[in-house]
């Protein structure tokens, strides 16, 4: 359907019937958008993500994923994915559609990520994630080519000897958490003064 111009508010809003999940047909308004393109992109990648349609954006599945497992996961294991989501992969591959990304696409997102000099660990860190989205696409939506299967991982699971984020990763990590929270201050001692596994151990108890 058309977007419609709201003259009182001098915005652009949309207004549209759509299929759910279950084969419901049910009517959505939104409003507020600045301009008519807005406004109607809104409408497609909502339609897209309540059909379930693999021809969709990666941007628009990653709410899609968030959205499904948001009574699986823990609040603050969903704000550490969506922030390496965002940081790592939504830059590369956020306007790309989901059935169109190749394991090519891939690679070529790897070796970028690599040139960034991050750790092994924190590399395969990135990677997990990018796995879990075409993991979850593939067992729940039925994305017929799951690319992350023909490409060999990044990073490694485990350091080799001592193995130490940098100042940069430990920034990325830390942003996750709330400021004053628990386990900001835990990290924020832990990181900064080196402390044993057994100062740990006090600290959590």
């Amino acid at each position: 359907m058309p977007a419609y111009k709201d003259e009182k508010q001098n915005t652009w809003y949309c207004q549209f019937y759509y299929t759910d999940w279950q084969g419901n047909r049910k009517k959505k308004r939104k409003r507020g958008f600045k301009t008519k393109k807005e406004s109607l992109e809104w409408e497609n990648a909502f339609k897209a993500a309540a059909n379930a349609n693999m021809d969709m954006t990666l941007g628009t599945f990653v709410e899609i994923y968030f959205r499904d497992k948001e009574g699986e996961l823990k609040e603050r294991s969903i704000k550490s994915k969506r922030y390496m989501i965002e940081a790592h992969i939504l830059p590369y591959f956020e306007n790309k559609l989901m059935n169109s990304i190749t394991p090519s696409d891939i690679i070529q997102w790897q070796n970028a990520i690599r040139e960034k000099g991050f750790s092994q660990t924190y590399l395969r860190m990135i990677q997990n994630q990018m796995t879990a989205l075409f993991t979850h696409v593939s067992n729940i939506y039925n994305l017929a080519n799951n690319p992350c299967k023909k490409v060999k991982k990044m990073g490694k699971p485990d350091a080799e000897g001592i193995d130490f984020w940098t100042k940069d990763e430990y920034d990325s990590f830390i942003e996750t958490f709330e400021k004053g929270s628990r386990y900001y201050v835990l990290f924020e001692i832990l990181f900064w003064t080196g402390c044993r596994e057994g100062d740990r151990m006090v600290l959590v108890n």
